[in-house]
Parts: structure tokens; sequence; C-alpha cells
């Protein structure tokens, strides 16, 4: 990235030399990229400023502070600390804002701290805009890459690689919410540390304790994904959970180091967006969950199996059929979903190095469509909207984002009917074509699993509701896809 120098002669502290430009603006102080002579204000960012002689109340924006403050900004814009009783005010303005990352103004003093669970200072200037607009400027105290790291990660030949905690990686349960078969499977709120099953008790705060079960193959994953990726954490749960959690996946830092993005550094409590990374751009971001949390970068997205090891997690999203926890058993570490998502991985990173396309996300899009190349489907009655108007449904569009061809009515280029009902019209003309007819899961389980998955374990035999239970726990039996049901239409 070419970095433009500027400033002025003397001795007032200036931001140039410019760190590197992001958009046309300097991501360190927001100065456009064509004013390389001259600089801007200072404007204390990511870290306490070290030697003033200013007191704590200078280092706030506060009203009737104007005088040093940098051009253009408006300050008395007030902003909640997220873990405090105070109000802190900040400027807001556009010139000096960045990935969403808001600075201070440029009077002398040290920065607000936010204070982790531990209460430590983290160094972090918090500034949050009620409504979940605007959170932290992230960029010191969390290591997130900087748009200057990412020519270094182009030469060490890594992308970046998001991932999330529970049920991607983890998954963890309350001491008392253990159900009755869990419980006499021997699980108590007294149960302990169990490292040969990768059990491991949590105690983050005073009160707060979990049973968390590392996911099979995880340490495998990291240990592999590393090579590839520079990863980082990405968790609407708690920081201290987090933390507790991250301590037990990376107890030296080596994957990690302190890359960490938490519920309260996101800028929405139910979302999440790649722009509180400073640096971390589209082009070269896989994101991994285990969940649709990313309105704005879905072409990133590698939608995760969801693993549910306790049976409180399977009652919160609402899953009937028995927890893993409950079966006592557990996904197998050589073809369960981290196993193949490695794999799906590796392709992604050596077809962006060593292939034509600059952008991950089209790497992305052209591995997907190989999952089902040589698919027709027709979809027989699943609602009212998947007749009326099938190719707005999600079932129409996830096929067709795995590379299959799909048509409203049948013809004997059709080798796929989905239905849910085996009485339609479409569903015995499948049978009497010698087509492939199976229930929607089949689509699902594909787009999982990376691959076209044997039809045979999602057969149409049974109502809807009754339907996709029976295809679940056949398709699990015979380890075709890990836990996972869909939501039940009824």
């Amino acid at each position: 990235m070419e970095q433009k120098q500027g400033g002025k002669n003397d001795d007032t502290p200036l931001c140039p030399p410019h760190l590197g430009f992001i958009g046309g603006l300097c991501f360190l102080c927001g100065a456009k990229e064509e004013d390389a002579e001259g600089g801007t204000p200072r404007v204390a960012v990511g870290q306490g400023v070290e030697g003033s002689d200013s007191s704590d109340d200078d280092a706030r924006c506060v009203e009737a502070k104007t005088e040093g403050c940098a051009p253009g900004v408006s300050v008395g814009h007030r902003m909640k600390v997220e873990e405090g009783d105070d109000d802190a005010l900040f400027p807001l303005d556009p010139e000096f804002a960045l990935a969403e990352l808001y600075y201070q103004c440029g009077l002398p003093g040290k920065m607000m701290e936010e204070e982790d669970a531990e209460g430590s200072a983290s160094g972090v200037t918090v500034a949050n805009i009620d409504g979940g607009l605007v959170r932290p400027a992230l960029a010191a105290a969390m290591s997130i890459a900087s748009a200057s790291d990412m020519a270094t990660l182009m030469r060490e030949r890594k992308l970046i690689l998001v991932l999330d905690l529970d049920s991607t990686l983890v998954n963890s349960a309350r001491l008392c919410d253990f159900s009755a078969q869990e419980k006499r499977n021997g699980f108590t709120r007294y149960t302990g540390d169990k490292p040969h099953m990768d059990l491991f008790r949590l105690k983050y705060s005073n009160k707060a304790r979990k049973l968390t079960k590392l996911r099979p193959f995880v340490r495998g994953f990291l240990e592999q994904a590393s090579s590839m990726f520079e990863m980082h954490v990405y968790t609407l749960a708690k920081r201290a959970y987090a933390k507790a959690v991250i301590d037990l996946l990376d107890p030296n830092g080596v994957y990690f180091g302190g890359r960490v993005v938490s519920r309260k550094d996101s800028t929405r409590r139910d979302m999440k967006s790649l722009d509180v990374i400073p640096g971390a751009d589209p082009v070269a971001v896989v994101i991994l969950d285990d969940t649709d949390v990313w309105p704005a970068h879905q072409d990133n997205l590698i939608l995760m199996d969801r693993y549910h090891y306790f049976a409180s997690t399977c009652r919160k999203f609402r899953y009937d059929i028995p927890s893993l926890a409950e079966q006592g058993r557990d996904e197998r570490e050589q073809d369960n979903s981290l196993a193949v998502v490695l794999n799906v991985l590796r392709r992604i990173h050596q077809d962006f190095f060593d292939g034509d396309q600059a952008d991950v996300r089209e790497v992305i899009r052209e591995v997907r469509r190989q999952v089902l190349p040589e698919c027709t489907i027709a979809f027989s009655y699943l609602d009212d909207c998947m007749e009326d108007f099938p190719e707005n449904t999600l079932m129409w569009t996830l096929a067709e984002r795995l590379g299959a061809v799909c048509r409203k009515d049948v013809d004997e280029t059709v080798t796929h009917v989905v239905a849910e009902d085996p009485g339609t019209q479409k569903a015995q003309w499948a049978r009497d074509h010698g087509k492939f007819l199976v229930n929607p899961e089949w689509i699902k389980a594909s787009g999982f699993r990376w691959c076209r998955v044997d039809e045979q374990g999602f057969p149409v035999t049974a109502g809807p509701c009754e339907l996709n239970i029976v295809s679940l726990q056949l398709a699990v039996r015979n380890g075709i896809v890990s836990l996972r049901a869909a939501d039940c239409p009824c």
C-alpha cells in the first residue's frame, strides 16, 4: 500500500507520516489522501497519551471546551460508556470517522479507558451511541489487523478468518440446565473438568459457571487453519466468557493473539459486521459462523452446522431431537463439520492465491457453485410462496447458490424433485420417471457438507412435521450430516 508523507517543520504533533489510507482517508487520523502536505491536528487513538501534564478533565471533549479541538468537529455529542455510571462526551464528525472508529478531539491528556471483566484497563476509547449504531474504537485493545497489515498478510499468503465461538467451536451449558437424561448420564452441577472428553468447567465471574465442551477436531482445525489465515474471534457473548473459552482453545495466544470482538464491542447486539474490525477488507475475509447474523457480508460467510452437545441449546433452537450428551456420543473427528470446512478453506485459500480472482468473495461463490452443478431441481408444494413465487424463496435461492438449476415445472431435464408430501403430483411424477425424490433437508445438508450428499438419507415418506425429524435422524445415524434439525413448520 502506498504510504504518503507529510507534516510541518515544527514541533507540533501531527499524524504524518500517515501509516496508510482506506477509501482515500488515513485510517489513523482521517485526513484525505490528497492532503499529504501538512497533516491534521493531534487525535488520540486507541491508547493513552504518555507523559501528558494535563488533568484528566482535559482528556474529555467537554461541552465548554472547544479550543484545541480538531477543526469541524462538533463537540458535546453524548455517548454512554458501556460499563460505567458516568456519561462520556466524544465528538462525532464524518471526517474523523472511519470504519466506525470515532476519535476524541485533539485535547491533550489521557483517553478514557474501558474496564474488562477482571477490572483491568484495556486502554480502548469506549464510544457507544444509544440505539446500537456505533461502538468502541477497537484497534489497540484487541490487536485487530489494520489496513497497514494487509500487505504483510498477502506476502505471507494469508487471508483473514473470522470465527464464532458458541455452537461453532464449542458448546456450553449452565450447570443448572442439564436434562434428566443428561443427569442420568452423569452430568451434574458438580461435574468438573474431564480433559479426556474435552469437557471443562468454566468460572468466568463471581456467579457465572458453565460446562463447556470443545467441538471434536477443534484443536487440529485451529492449528492447520492458522497456516493459511490470520484468525479473529467475533462473538456476541460477553467478554469474560469469551476470554475463558479462548483460554481453553488458545492458552498461549498462538492462534488469536488477542484479536477478539465480544458483545460490547459489536455495533449491534444481534448482528455482526466487519466494520468493527479495522483493516478487515471484505475482499480478503472469510467468515465462519453458525448463524445468519451477517446481513452485510453474506458473500464472505461460510455457514457452519451448529454444534449442539447439550440439551439446553437444542431446546433453545427448538430442535426436537436428543442432544449428543443425552445420546452418549459425539461428532466424529474425521468427518465432522470442522473437518469438512477445513478442506473448503484449503480450496478457497489455494484458489485465491493461485488463481486470477483478487476478491475472496468471488472465490467462495465459485467453490459453492460446485456443490450441485449437475442438478436440475423442481420444487413441489412446500408453502404458498413456493407455488406462487418460487424464485423468491430461501430454498430456491440456496439451491441456485449451490450451482443447481431450478425449475417451476417438471420436464425431462429435471433430476430432483424436492417435496415434503409424497402425495403431490410432482412427487408422483418423480417416482414414475425414476427421478430423485428428496425432502428439503437434502439441499441444506449438501450446503453444510459442501458436496452432493446421498439422496437416500432424505426420503419423502411422511407429513411435513414428522418428515424433518425422521429424515434428520436417519441422516445422523448414517453419518451423512451432523446434528442439526430444521425448524418445525407446525
